[in-house]
């Protein structure tokens, strides 16, 4: 089950403002609000009941039962869920920043693994199994992201490419095939190079799976897949670190999940390059 504290952190920007209101009001106080009744929660954060009942649909719920139940086990588990990205300061010294980038990218990595679903990382890793060729796809730091991921999926002796230029991206999503799949990363979900990949990837009949933040955008909708990381970072971000953190926790799970899948068939090429790098090494 996605944590649903972690949920209202990722999505309590994209909220409208009386939504907002009340998802905030959940958020910071947490042990008051457990198991509130929808008219004592409506009092509380100084809203309506169809105000909530908006804000447990926003948040992926069906109505405010079952938000409440999801927010109380939350709640309950007594874990800190909120991340709180903060500004880097001139006067910042060493040691602050080490223990505040670090903590920001552990933060990234758990929450990732609190909002993912099982049942879509199985399905994921069936397809990516499955698929003849896997191709992946991103643009500025989610290119890093694509690299990475193609460099481990290439010892699996997969058909695997990738490309940092998105005009060389089109034309290598154009020869993908039925059966192919291509793994699109962009952690806003609006990138427009990443939204042409993707109308390239379903011209071509291949599974499209997306990685991007919580939340329906336009790449999440058009996918046939989409799988969602945590970051504490804001849109305007231009380091994209936490969310490049998260992607590839996130691809380092799918890696591991088909190569368990296909353990007996994948073995030989796992160790056969590992031996290649060792003798790169000497």
């Amino acid at each position: 089950m996605t944590d649903c504290l972690v949920k209202m952190t990722q999505l309590m920007d994209t909220l409208p403002p009386a939504e907002k209101r009340a998802a905030r009001c959940f958020w910071e106080h947490p042990e008051k609000m457990q198991a509130a009744t929808i008219a004592e929660a409506a009092l509380a954060c100084g809203t309506s009941k169809a105000t909530l009942v908006r804000m447990c649909k926003s948040l992926g719920y069906k109505g405010y039962k079952d938000f409440s139940f999801a927010f109380t086990l939350s709640a309950a588990s007594g874990k800190d869920k909120h991340i709180e990205y903060q500004e880097l300061s001139p006067g910042d010294d060493v040691a602050t920043l080490m223990q505040r980038i670090t903590a920001q990218n552990l933060d990234a990595v758990r929450d990732t693994t609190l909002l993912l679903s099982e049942n879509d990382v199985d399905r994921a890793a069936a397809l990516l199994h499955k698929a003849k060729r896997v191709d992946f796809y991103g643009v500025g730091m989610s290119a890093l992201v694509a690299l990475d991921a193609q460099m481990k999926f290439m010892r699996l002796c997969k058909d695997t490419q990738t490309s940092m230029d998105p005009h060389v991206q089109v034309v290598m999503a154009a020869r993908l095939k039925k059966g192919d799949a291509a793994v699109i990363f962009s952690y806003s979900g609006e990138t427009r190079d990443a939204l042409d990949t993707l109308a390239a990837v379903k011209r071509a009949g291949a599974t499209a799976i997306s990685v991007t933040r919580l939340g329906v955008s336009p790449l999440s909708r058009g996918a046939d897949l989409s799988l969602h990381v945590a970051s504490s970072e804001n849109l305007v971000r231009s380091a994209a670190m936490s969310s490049r953190i998260a992607m590839m926790h996130l691809m380092d799970l799918l890696f591991s999940a088909v190569a368990v899948r296909g353990y007996q068939r994948y073995k030989p090429a796992l160790d056969k390059t590992h031996l290649e790098g060792k003798y790169k090494k000497k």
